[in-house]
């Protein structure tokens, strides 16, 4: 893991000694490209409990938890629940093929340099943020996140 973190801060131009945004702290604003090429905006998903994830296809631990990211969708969408995928992929092209392949069933837009340093320049990935109905973060974590984990952040806020 910390190859990757390292790895992943020498791409993005993160700081080690940066972390992700903190628990109680207001969401940043986003507008990003979906794989469609239609922009996307964070306030799309005003009202909703969003679980905002920012990966890479070439991240085993990131690709490791989507299983259960899909699942989780399929489980609790209907209650409010969101996922948004934040590829840092360089090209669309990957991400397209792992995201037709795998049958993600959750939006998956493109990330860069501005998203992750509004988020606070995170220094690995994946990094993963739960964000209450009113735009709060309510849980950050770095790394592959546990699904026990996440339902323990996600739930109380459906």
């Amino acid at each position: 893991m910390g190859l990757l973190c390292l790895l992943a801060s020498m791409i993005w131009g993160g700081d080690l000694a940066a972390g992700q945004l903190k628990p109680g702290t207001k969401a940043p604003a986003w507008m990003l490209k979906a794989l469609d090429g239609k922009d996307v905006k964070s306030s799309e998903y005003r009202g909703k409990v969003v679980v905002l994830n920012f990966w890479a296809t070439w991240c085993p631990p990131c690709v490791a938890e989507i299983p259960d990211f899909i699942e989780l969708q399929k489980e609790l969408g209907d209650k409010g629940l969101t996922f948004v995928g934040v590829s840092l992929d360089v090209s669309p092209a990957p991400v397209k093929k792992y995201v037709r392949r795998t049958k993600v069933n959750y939006p998956v837009v493109m990330g860069n340099q501005d998203v992750v340093n509004d988020f606070g320049n995170f220094s690995g990935i994946p990094q993963t943020y739960v964000i209450d109905k009113e735009g709060v973060i309510r849980m950050s974590h770095m790394g592959k996140i546990k699904k026990e984990a996440l339902l323990a952040g996600v739930k109380p806020l459906l």
